[in-house]
């Protein structure tokens, strides 16, 4: 079965709007504070997870592959925003933690962020609109994951 002409409208604008927003939250961000909306993506992310988590767990958070959000990580930690710290409890593994710096960073890029989505997403949708929205990117994302 094809999909309807709604559908792919539907599809296209979802993937415009996404490029359109995020580019101009990413100027925002980096204009404001100095910070990338991927560096953004992580300090949230890290902020989510108290504050570390292991690297495959950030990079399935962010949806980065593992060596993009290696790669992130590095420049973040040359900021002084995150720090490695080995895992004690295996030795193996690798954590990436929010420095004091990273945490004062994210708090200040917070509300510039926030403003963002309000004011370019959030003004034009209505809260019955947002929930059909949620629903229907929900159950998407759970057919693709199976």
């Amino acid at each position: 079965m094809r999909p309807s002409t709604e559908t792919i409208e539907a599809w296209r604008l979802m993937l415009q709007a996404h490029q359109q927003l995020t580019t101009r939250m990413d100027f925002n961000l980096r204009e404001r504070h100095g910070l990338r909306l991927d560096w953004y993506d992580v300090l949230y992310q890290l902020t989510v997870g108290g504050g570390r988590m292991r690297m495959h767990e950030l990079a399935a958070a962010t949806l980065f592959s593992r060596t993009d959000c290696t790669r992130i990580v590095d420049r973040m930690e040359r900021a002084g925003l995150v720090e490695r710290e080995r895992a004690v409890e295996d030795g193996r593994g690798v954590y990436a933690a929010m420095t004091s710096k990273g945490q004062d960073l994210f708090r200040v890029a917070a509300v510039t962020h926030l403003d963002d989505i309000q004011q370019m997403f959030g003004a034009h949708v209505r809260a019955e609109e947002a929930t059909a929205i949620v629903d229907a990117l929900g159950r998407a994302l759970a057919a693709a994951g199976e």
